[in-house]
């Protein structure tokens, strides 16, 4: 009879041990799972393929009046969540001179997916005159371009996490060719 009970208590013992480790270990996993899911990864943002329209130099001080920018915002979210984010604005600058801005509204971007937005930058002629006539005639002419966007990451319904995402990028315009090279986003 004492081994009977003997041989019952080790029985139970093991399950009790069981059912321990596996609490344990279910734990385990559920951690891993949010601390992959619910980790918060920084926005970027990016600035493709920017092009010009009525880019007009037939002598240095002669520009159209109606140049404009037209390139694509591209927010990419890395996160499992989605990004809701607020109006923004582009600004094109010359040397710290802001010569042109334009504004997109606000819009969501889907988990891990990236979010394109065309925009128009309408460029100030008086300021792009004046531009072309400092470049000495050296014929490439060096811009930059800045965004800041904020918003917030909705993770699976349970949170909501504020970011902000910022861009910065550069480009040098050649003015002989009417093209865009050295396109590098930060």
């Amino acid at each position: 009879m004492n081994s009977a009970n003997q041989t019952s208590k080790t029985r139970r013992a093991k399950w009790a041990s069981y059912i321990v480790g596996g609490v344990i270990f279910q734990i385990f996993v559920i951690l891993v799972f949010l601390y992959i899911l619910l980790r918060v990864r920084s926005i970027k943002l990016y600035l493709h393929s920017p092009n010009f329209e009525n880019f007009k130099t037939d002598n240095k001080s002669s520009i159209s009046s109606s140049l404009l920018l037209h390139t694509q915002v591209i927010i990419k979210n890395s996160n499992f969540g989605n990004f809701k984010y607020d109006n923004s604005t582009v600004v094109l600058a010359y040397r710290g001179t802001h010569i042109g801005e334009a504004s997109f509204g606000n819009g969501w971007a889907k988990a891990r997916s990236a979010k394109k937005i065309n925009i128009t930058v309408a460029v100030s002629s008086r300021r792009w005159a004046g531009i072309v006539s400092d470049d000495g005639g050296s014929g490439t002419i060096s811009l930059t371009t800045g965004a800041l966007v904020t918003g917030k990451i909705h993770l699976l319904k349970i949170g909501r996490r504020r970011k902000l995402a910022s861009m910065n990028c550069t480009m040098d315009v050649d003015t002989d060719t009417r093209s865009i090279h050295n396109l590098d986003c930060n």
